[in-house]
């Protein structure tokens, strides 16, 4: 039964809200956007409420309050207010699931969250079975994220690690190192076996314990008047490449 909320001084709207900052994410996450939430329902991941501003039936079998615009704008995080807002549980994934994939990407210390939510996008696009979070990597639930993969967060198995994480890895896989400075061009790489791509951020790159786990250091080779390209494009230019 569809229930209406009309106050913003309402607990559940400032539950929602808080779901604005990271703190309160831990098992709870937001997702903006009818067309988002419905990928979110197909993916099957568990939803817990759904907050809009018409009677949709296509949520006629999930807790669902009807909001004004006032709440609707308390309760998105854009400038300008989604339709439909969900509460969703974080998703949970066991490292060891990982082990059996043949693709994965390890991101380290992203600190954009734009950036994040591309290369999540790109990663669905190009076959990636996983991604793996280093350092101190924005939160990949983050609303911003959310939005950026353009509907492909919940496509991908996306788990925070540690160096010692990666050690049952190193035994499988085959490390590869994106850097600027290596002799080794991405394109005359010929990918085999089990793959684990490592990017770093745009600012510092790989931090040293990842490099020496790296087995291939590869550059993308570019025309001397640019100097670098943003970590998103060329996360994209590899993982195309890595289809090959």
């Amino acid at each position: 039964m569809l229930k209406e909320i009309t106050s913003l001084q309402n607990n559940l709207v400032k539950d929602v809200a808080k779901l604005h900052q990271k703190k309160y994410r831990e098992k709870l996450i937001l997702i903006e956007g009818k067309k988002a939430v419905l990928e979110a329902i197909e993916l099957k991941v568990e939803i817990e409420k759904i907050f809009t501003l018409e009677n949709l039936p296509e949520f006629n079998n999930f807790e669902t309050y009807l909001v004004n615009d006032e709440i609707m704008k308390k309760i998105s995080t854009t400038e300008s207010p989604s339709t439909v807002v969900a509460i969703a549980r974080k998703p949970v994934y066991d490292i060891k699931s990982f082990l059996s994939f043949k693709k994965i990407i390890l991101l380290d210390n992203i600190k954009d969250a734009g950036n994040l939510g591309t290369i999540i996008r790109a990663s669905s696009a190009f076959g990636v079975d996983g991604i793996l979070l280093f350092n101190d990597t924005v939160d990949e639930y983050s609303p911003k994220t959310i939005r950026s993969t353009a509907g492909n967060m919940f496509k991908i198995p996306i788990k925070k690690v540690n160096i010692a994480d990666l050690e049952e890895f190193k035994k499988e896989f085959n490390f590869i190192a994106t850097v600027v400075n290596s002799n080794k061009n991405f394109s005359d790489f010929k990918p085999k076996g089990k793959m684990l791509v490592m990017f770093g951020s745009e600012a510092n790159g790989l931090c040293n314990d990842l490099l020496k786990l790296a087995d291939e250091k590869l550059t993308i080779k570019m025309t001397n008047n640019v100097e670098s390209l943003n970590l998103a494009l060329c996360a994209g230019i590899v993982l195309y490449k890595l289809q090959e």
